[in-house]
């Protein structure tokens, strides 16, 4: 008799370390499904956003300090030329959306690209980029809008002919030689850089 009940409470132990298990593992999937959890078990930010805030105020120059771990790159905005693209890049700043993200896409010769908090090239804020009329020709060391997010700088000795079209939200005006060194960085075969670059936050200055 006492050899039975034995049996019956291991079995029930079993029983209740099985159901734990199941639990944590439907609780796992769930968040891992709906973007909480990494690879690697690291919470994930994916904001997304209806639209961006109007936070322009007309007479006001603006200026973005792109803070990395490589050192700043400061960027004088072009507001008046660029206003929806400019707007959306200092909405999401103000919302620290940038904070954490890496340079996903570095091509020398080319780009440097960053603003998506996929990683990969695919991620969005949640909304389109409103068109602006104006254009306007990229020069070395203009940043652009990829989309409502996502920016890249243009480095020095750059192939211009393939960079019309984007709508230029400013220009480098302090650390060149950031952008430079972030140009070189080794990368894989989706020119994505071997050891994450990160910014650390985008600073948005009014004067």
């Amino acid at each position: 008799m006492e050899l039975a009940k034995d049996i019956v409470k291991d079995n029930k132990k079993i029983l209740f370390l099985a159901l734990g298990l199941l639990v944590m593992s439907t609780v796992g999937v769930f968040l891992l499904n709906q973007g909480f959890l990494g690879s690697g078990s690291e919470m994930v930010d994916t904001r997304e956003y209806t639209q961006a805030e109007d936070v322009l105020t007309k007479g006001i120059d603006y200026k973005a300090n792109i803070q990395t771990e490589y050192g700043d790159i400061e960027i004088d905005l072009y507001e008046d030329e660029f206003p929806n693209a400019v707007n959306s890049f200092v909405f999401l700043s103000g919302e620290d959306f940038y904070d954490d993200l890496i340079f996903h896409k570095v091509i020398k010769d080319f780009v440097i690209q960053a603003g998506d908090q996929a990683g990969d090239g695919t991620g969005n804020p949640g909304y389109e980029l409103e068109p602006d009329e104006n254009s306007s020709e990229a020069s070395e060391y203009s940043i652009c809008m990829a989309n409502a997010s996502q920016f890249f700088i243009i480095p020095q000795g750059a192939d211009l002919t393939q960079l019309s079209g984007y709508p230029i939200i400013g220009e480098v005006i302090s650390g060149f030689a950031v952008v430079d060194a972030i140009e070189k960085v080794s990368v894989d075969e989706n020119y994505k850089p071997i050891n994450d670059i990160t910014i650390n936050s985008v600073l948005i200055i009014e004067e």
